[in-house]
């Protein structure tokens, strides 16, 4: 019986209703999805052709600060752009343009 409690418990600490988390602005989209143990994985799509790419920004906790992080993606096709991690701060923004999407902080 006890261990029976004790795989509820691993469940329930798993953000199932948080598995995918998705942005957006203009000319570029992503997707955080949860993996496991607080690891996500981005992933991102501009469908636009002017030169420009969708690529995530993140901020740490406590931070002001936003760096760039990952892989550019430049097609409309949705593309592995990086790890993430949960507690950070995450927006989809377009490089070269300056629009990023609202912010989604990691559960």
């Amino acid at each position: 019986m006890a261990s029976t409690a004790a795989v509820l418990l691993a469940f329930a600490a798993v953000p199932a209703q948080a598995a995918v988390i998705s942005k957006s602005t203009t000319g570029a989209a992503g997707r955080a999805v949860y993996i496991k143990n607080g690891d996500w994985d981005l992933f991102a799509r501009d469908p636009l052709t002017d030169g420009h790419c969708a690529r995530w920004q993140e901020r740490a906790p406590g931070s002001s600060t936003w760096s760039w992080k990952g892989n550019s993606i430049c097609t409309s096709s949705e593309g592995w752009a990086a790890f993430a991690r949960s507690g950070y701060s995450y927006r989809i923004c377009r490089t070269g343009i300056g629009n990023c999407s609202s912010v989604a902080v990691l559960p």
